[in-house]
């Protein structure tokens, strides 16, 4: 539980499949907010069904996790990390993070980041984690560089939104 900077309080907590529709719903409504992420107002492709067996599957693993951030006993931010069960590489993960426009500038990014955080390194498991952010999101770089994400490299032309190509920006960090 983590107080917000407008007085709300905010939960995180690992997604479970009964959560599914709600998140199909608020990664529709994220997705039609903002231009800096892969989704748009469609959402992710995948039907109630699906995200619930997603989601179930996510409870086994170690490597593949969904959180959701709740305020006021709704969804208002997404996150997870993404892996591999191959030996060789199963201690890197990929992050993504999606937050309603209304809860943004609220510290929950922050919170979410410190979560997953700590979730990797309780895990014994993963020791990288990479991110990638659009080149021209200011906020969302100054966050990750807060939270010690480094900088190491770019995917150039990564983006296209309404015919104007934008670059990622790749960051990872270490948990030692």
């Amino acid at each position: 539980m983590k107080f917000l900077k407008n007085n709300k309080i905010l939960t995180i907590r690992e997604a479970v499949p009964d959560d599914a529709e709600e998140i199909l719903e608020v990664l529709k409504k994220i997705g039609g907010e903002t231009d800096n992420l892969i989704i748009d107002s469609n959402g992710v492709p995948l039907t109630v069904e699906d995200e619930r067996k997603y989601l179930e599957n996510n409870l086994k693993s170690v490597t593949n996790k969904t959180f959701i951030g709740i305020v006021d006993n709704k969804i208002v931010a997404t996150s997870g990390i993404n892996g591999s069960s191959r030996e060789r590489v199963k201690h890197n993960v990929v992050l993504g993070m999606s937050i309603l426009k209304e809860y943004w500038n609220l510290g929950i990014g922050f919170y979410i980041i410190q979560n997953i955080i700590a979730y990797c390194q309780m895990s014994k498991v993963i020791r990288n984690i990479t991110l990638e952010v659009r080149a021209d999101n200011a906020a969302a770089i100054h966050l990750y560089e807060k939270v010690g994400f480094i900088y190491v490299g770019k995917f150039k032309d990564k983006m296209c939104v309404n015919g104007k190509y934008f670059d990622n920006l790749i960051y990872e960090k270490q948990i030692l």
